[in-house]
């Protein structure tokens, strides 16, 4: 199916002008028919349903013949006009020029004759893909508000023009005046507040001589016996009633666009005339000016009563019970449109903070033990986070109750993630600085990246971050490097609840044949590794770094690293590690420093087994490391135990031999009075014998290997041997030492069976080492430079020629010249 889908796009970009050209005469011709038969109409909406896929399929402009597109626009806006008489030709054509949009050759300015009114639906959205200066929208705004206020106008027109003036002030607020928005919030408080509360008649069904009517009832079957809102339910609805629910539908939008904005009125003096007639012009239009803001202020205080009590009333209606069991879906939207509207209100107006808080404080404690609607208390947290200071109420226990009751058992909901996400990354700055709900709970809030990984991976790149804080630092960092796990035991234990539902059902269905979890399953619902995966699985933060068992974890797991989730979670390590980094060098300090390094020497050898990742995430250890060091050098004397422990055992090379040897670099490097006056000369021996045997024993190993089993690289070897040249250049007293011990393995490798261009690279290295040592002042200024010669400016003359009198003796000293 996908290659044919793909042949038809190929096909259709591959169109030639000559074959556009016929295709669009042909169409044009169908649609200029005055007597079509039932095939030309077919024919017709298939033709016109090509063209609208010639028109999307490719990113070229296709330039459209001005004839079609004038018998499309008429086609548009006359209602049962030519070939097309339906709904369905409208709606192709309006979808033809909205894609064809923004062209000079659409320009609808008007809605005078010949424009049906009735096709007012299919033209709006035309206008809004012309855009502001193509599609005349100056023009157009006094034509909407006028259909939006004229009393008995078509509701259908009404409900479209309010949709549009609501998109249109989102995008340029200035396009309405003062007094177009008085107008427009008066409409919209008299339709949210004087619906009929009775039901529409049968529109299918014959007149009845009964005049009697049925109210409309609420959610619980009740008669409604206050004002029609949304939630309101009938059989049918009036044309009152469905723009009461329009409505409703734009006022958080509309609240928010104009009602927020400083300049209500877009009144300006007249230019014309001069002297005393300007004078009175200018005049005139100050008082114009004034009466548009006193408009403007009055529609925003009678909209904001309106909508409050709107707003209140919808939250009474969804604490009743439901009938049907889709409700609950309706209740939840209901709840969370009806909340964020007070939350604007409030905003608007801080004197209805007191009015309304007691019934959102209410409806939370309705909410607060039922599972069922987890959207609804996040969009409750919102407003407290907006309005808590003007009230008395403690609201971190309803963020802990959410961030970790609720997201424990919630967090693979898409919704509830997303809005979770969402949430935590419009609110950061306050949730870091006022609150430790994102250090405390970043376990549970890693589930929605651990199960989510590709969906949300930009947003977490901005909340980790704020996770991240001295009590935290460790325990992130094992959760990071744990993150595939975390992935396993998310799937393990949705697999295992899945299988007691099913068995407890009545209808059991054995599992599915793709599962690849069931030895992981079976180990999550063995007691005896319950406590690993709870660790894995907690909910808060403080509660250990890592488990102790953590490699027999690692086995147990091995059998689910190619699974679908956890290969994308993998390979966002790395990234979230380079984050995690950054964060800690630019915030932590030297303490902090020392618990970490530590950490990083245990886990660079204990990561799940996906080759790759062990690969990815050993890089990123080691290169953060050397920063670390470069950073804050005196590491090495803080974490001398540590780092002499670490290059004295041969297996900690073992699976992780490229971050063993940036670890002895780092050894080689910074072992120096010239970065911490504590290291004397014998702790650079004791580095010196801890590398020397290593260097010994690792030559050994090598020279005594067959060829294709060599367990050690030259590039180990080397990187020893340069770091023992090092400590010896700073501590003359071990020069002859070093001397000895790089001729013996030197000649120890001459014997060996690793390559020639590596054995030729360590000899070479060897030998270079030999002769700079031999001159024990020349080693000193090669092999241990002062710190300054890095960010030192050492030449200072901009106009100097050193530069060519070098190149000139170098020229002389090789060839004689």
């Amino acid at each position: 199916m996908t290659a044919v889908v793909e042949k038809c796009i190929s096909q259709a970009r591959n169109k030639t002008k000559l074959e556009l050209d016929a295709f669009y005469d042909g169409l044009l011709n169908l649609l200029s028919s005055s007597q079509p038969s039932d095939k030309d109409k077919g024919d017709c909406l298939n033709d016109l349903r090509r063209l609208l896929f010639y028109l999307t399929c490719t990113k070229h402009r296709r330039r459209l013949p001005q004839h079609l597109v004038d018998k499309l626009k008429c086609l548009m806006t006359e209602k049962d006009h030519g070939i097309l008489g339906g709904v369905k030709g409208s709606i192709l054509c309006s979808a033809i020029l909205q894609e064809y949009a923004p062209t000079e050759q659409v320009v609808i300015d008007n809605f005078n004759p010949p424009v049906n009114l009735k096709q007012v639906p299919f033209i709006l959205p035309v206008l809004m893909n012309q855009g502001d200066i193509v599609g005349h929208t100056e023009m157009l705004v006094s034509h909407m508000v006028r259909w939006v206020s004229t009393v008995g106008f078509d509701a259908d027109v009404q409900a479209r023009a309010l949709g549009c003036l609501v998109s249109l002030a989102t995008l340029n607020r200035s396009l309405l005046s003062g007094e177009q928005v008085y107008v427009v919030s008066s409409q919209i408080s008299d339709w949210l507040t004087q619906a009929s509360i009775n039901q529409a008649p049968n529109p299918n069904a014959r007149q009845s001589k009964s005049k009697k009517t049925e109210q409309v009832t609420e959610i619980d079957g009740s008669a409604c016996q206050e004002f029609f809102t949304f939630l309101s339910l009938s059989q049918y609805y009036s044309q009152d009633q469905l723009l009461n629910i329009h409505s409703f539908s734009c006022l958080r939008s509309w609240l928010l666009t104009t009602h927020f904005s400083s300049s209500e009125g877009n009144l300006t003096p007249s230019s014309s005339g001069s002297g005393s007639s300007g004078a009175v012009s200018t005049e005139s239009s100050r008082s114009q000016l004034m009466t548009s803001g006193s408009f403007a202020t009055k529609a925003r205080q009678v909209l904001v009563d309106k909508a409050c009590e709107y707003g209140l009333r919808v939250i009474d209606q969804c604490e009743r019970r439901p009938l049907k069991t889709q409700d609950p879906d309706l209740i939840q939207a209901s709840l969370i449109e009806a909340v964020s509207l007070l939350d604007v209100l409030c905003s608007l107006d801080s004197s209805l903070v007191a009015k309304i808080f007691s019934a959102i404080k209410g409806l939370y404690s309705h909410l607060y033990e039922d599972y069922l609607y987890p959207r609804v208390l996040l969009t409750l947290l919102q407003f407290f986070i907006h309005h808590i200071e003007m009230v008395v109420y403690e609201p971190m226990p309803a963020f802990e109750h959410f961030f970790g009751e609720i997201l424990a058992t919630r967090y693979s909901d898409p919704s509830v993630a997303f809005d979770t996400v969402m949430f935590c990354q419009e609110n950061l700055h306050k949730l870091c600085m006022e609150t430790d709900i994102l250090e405390k709970f970043f376990p549970n809030l890693l589930k929605i990246l651990a199960w989510n990984p590709r969906t949300f991976l930009t947003e977490f790149l901005d909340i980790i971050p704020a996770m991240i804080s001295p009590r935290t630092t460790i325990e992130m960092l094992h959760s990071l490097l744990d993150l595939p796990c975390k992935t396993i035991a998310l799937e393990a234990s949705q697999q295992s609840q899945r299988l007691v539902t099913q068995q407890s059902s009545d209808n059991y269905l054995m599992p599915e044949p793709n599962v690849r979890l069931s030895a992981c399953v079976d180990a999550y619902k063995n007691p005896e590794h319950k406590p690993w995966f709870n660790f894995i699985l907690r909910r808060q933060s403080g509660q250990g770094d890592t488990i102790s068992k953590l490699g027999f974890l690692h086995q147990l797991l091995s059998d689910t690293s190619s699974y679908p989730r956890v290969v994308p979670v993998s390979q966002t390590v790395p990234l979230l590690l380079r984050l995690y980094f950054q964060t800690v060098l630019s915030n932590a300090d030297n303490a902090l420093l020392c618990q970490l390094v530590p950490v990083m020497l245990e886990r660079a050898g204990l990561l799940f087994g996906i080759p790759s990742f062990r690969k990815e995430v050993q890089k990123v250890l080691a290169e953060e490391l050397l920063a670390l060091f470069k950073q804050c050098p005196s590491l090495i004397m803080d974490l001398k135990s540590e780092l002499l422990d670490f290059i004295g055992a041969l297996r900690n090379i073992d699976n992780k031999e490229d971050f063993f040897a940036h670890v002895v670099w780092i050894v080689g490097d910074y072992t120096s009075t010239a970065y911490d006056s504590r290291c004397n000369t014998q702790v650079i021996i004791k580095f010196y014998e801890a590398l020397e045997t290593l260097l010994y024993e690792v030559s050994v190993l090598v020279q005594s290997s067959s060829i294709g089993r060599i367990p050690y690289s030259a590039r180990l070897l080397t990187v020893c041997m340069t770091a023992l040249a090092k400590l010896a250049s700073r501590c003359q007293d071990l020069i002859p030492r070093v001397l000895l011990c790089l001729t013996k393995v030197s000649q120890q490798q001459m014997r060996s069976c690793i390559e020639d261009e590596h054995k030729k690279a360590l000899m070479d290295r060897a030998s270079e080492l030999i002769d700079v040592l031999k001159l024990p002042d020349v080693a000193s200024a090669i092999l241990s430079p002062a710190c300054e010669i890095e960010d030192g400016r050492w030449h200072q003359d901009v106009n100097t020629s050193v530069p060519s009198l070098l190149q000139s003796i170098y020229h002389i000293v090789q060839h004689g010249i």
